[in-house]
């Protein structure tokens, strides 16, 4: 042991000139290598998102989900086929083993849905994605309890803004649940009396509600906006609408 330390004392010089070209080597790589948000990893999966119809948790799993999984699962070099269903969406993650060329294999997965697509909900919206660092999800909130339109509108409208600005965050998604709407039933009698069409009283509903601009007034020194808000907030603010004659 007492020679080999004779002989490093002996060739000191050489190790530390052997240490600091290491060192250097060690900065000039550090410097060089590349920056980036996220980093570049390649994952053998592919996402399938659809959401934006208004059928339950249970009608979504039978009517969106299964059909979607049976058409990718016989995509080249599946090895696993996983999904998440909630109230008004799913979440399908097709997974390729190793080799594969996921470039090709989102083409396929592609194909494949496009195929089923006339099958499905036609109000569905659907997103097929390669699986990046910038998608997945890095934490998931649910809201549970009371009426779901008015969670969605909690979740969209006081949760989604203040979690977006939270530094480092890249983006918020809301997903699933009911939207407040007013469903209108027509009267075809009435309708073909006046000379209506389904059309006419749809263009009516659209005019007379929603909020526009009417102009401005100059005040001391300002410009005040003038709006005028006819939003409908309740079935009769809809049945007040006037149509056409006797409407």
């Amino acid at each position: 042991m007492r020679s080999l330390f004779d002989l490093l004392a002996a060739q000191r010089r050489f190790i530390y000139l052997l240490v600091g070209l290491l060192s250097a080597g060690g900065i000039y790589a550090a410097l060089r290598l590349p920056s980036a948000i996220y980093p570049e990893l390649a994952f053998p999966r592919v996402l399938v998102v659809a959401e934006g119809s208004s059928l339950g948790a249970r009608q979504m799993l039978f009517s969106v989900t299964r059909p979607i999984e049976e058409a990718v699962s016989i995509v080249p070099g599946v090895i696993r086929v996983r999904s998440r269903t909630i109230r008004g969406g799913t979440e399908i993650s097709v997974t390729f083993s190793d080799n594969t060329d996921m470039i090709y294999a989102l083409q396929q997965v592609q194909a494949r849905v496009n195929q089923v697509r006339t099958s499905l909900p036609a109000e569905l919206g659907i997103e097929v994605e390669r699986m990046t660092p910038s998608l997945f999800p890095i934490l998931s909130y649910n809201l549970e309890g009371g009426d779901p339109a008015s969670l969605y509108d909690i979740a969209r409208y006081q949760l989604k803004p203040l979690i977006s600005r939270v530094p480092g965050v890249g983006r918020v998604d809301v997903q699933g649940s009911d939207l407040h709407e007013i469903e209108v039933i027509a009267d075809p009698a009435r309708l073909a009396a006046q000379r209506l069409t389904y059309a006419d009283l749809a263009n009516a509903i659209t005019q007379s509600t929603g909020v526009s601009a009417v102009g401005r007034l100059p005040q001391d020194y300002k410009q005040y906006l003038i709006v005028t808000a006819q939003e409908a907030h309740a079935p009769e603010d809809i049945a007040a609408i006037v149509v056409g004659h006797g409407l």
